[in-house]
């Protein structure tokens, strides 16, 4: 019986690219909601329902930030700050990472490949 390995090595050797797409959504997503509830949780008087802390948190982790709602607390600026840094580097960092794994996995999909036969006369 083989070990079991690790659930990233797994994920790396059967990724395709709808689950590279679908993995960065849900991580995304995850994310975006759960910073949506603790903004929310923190801050009441700012973000009166979880919709409109949902509209800060998809506008602050896409770095768009429109302006419109603000944290004005210590707290949810503390957390504002996490959101803003997920959205510049953790967004981009899995982005990255899964691109290059569907890359390498075309490298060795070509090196199996059989070489370029020469052309007749050459």
């Amino acid at each position: 019986m083989e070990p079991q390995r690790p659930r990233l090595i797994r994920f790396a050797t059967h990724v395709t690219i709808l689950r590279a797409i679908a993995s960065i959504i849900v991580v995304f997503a995850i994310f975006t909601l759960l910073a949506a509830l603790l903004e929310w949780l923190v801050e009441p008087q700012t973000f009166k329902t979880f919709g409109d802390a949902c509209w800060w948190s998809i506008q602050t982790v896409s770095t768009v930030g429109y302006g419109d709602d603000v944290p004005e607390t210590a707290g949810g600026r503390i957390i504002a700050t996490l959101v803003m840094l997920f959205g510049m580097a953790f967004v981009p960092a899995v982005t990255s990472i899964i691109v290059a794994i569907l890359v390498e996995r075309g490298r060795r999909g070509l090196a199996r490949e059989e070489p370029p036969r020469p052309h007749p006369g050459e």
